[in-house]
């Protein structure tokens, strides 16, 4: 094999690793894309079980009141996490199956 062929297969090979190394790290930025936001997600159900919970062992009328604005505030914020989801296809069942679990809302649309 000449120096020349040897040259034309380098340099194919060092596109092909060049080429392979950037679709990994693609990929690793959505993985991590991907876990960022299913960690927003959760912090999200958790914040709207907080209002649930501090919601019923209130007694003030006043904080009754705040406590009620705070659930809706999760619920919203909740529900346009989910939408994002849906949008993007993305699942998650460990994920998703916890957040209809700890809200009375379950509706995508």
């Amino acid at each position: 094999m000449s120096f020349e062929e040897m040259s034309k297969y380098g340099g194919t090979i060092v596109k092909w690793f060049r080429s392979r190394l950037e679709k990994n790290q693609e990929e690793k930025q959505d993985r991590l894309r991907k876990e960022e936001f299913f960690a927003e997600l959760s912090r999200a159900r958790k914040d709207l079980q907080a209002a649930h919970t501090n919601y019923n062992f209130a007694q003030e009328p006043a904080l009754l009141e705040y406590y009620i604005y705070e659930i809706k505030a999760a619920e919203t914020r909740l529900n346009y996490y989910l939408k994002l989801a849906k949008k993007d296809n993305l699942s998650n069942d460990g994920y998703l199956s916890g957040v209809f679990a700890g809200s009375r809302r379950e509706e995508i649309s």
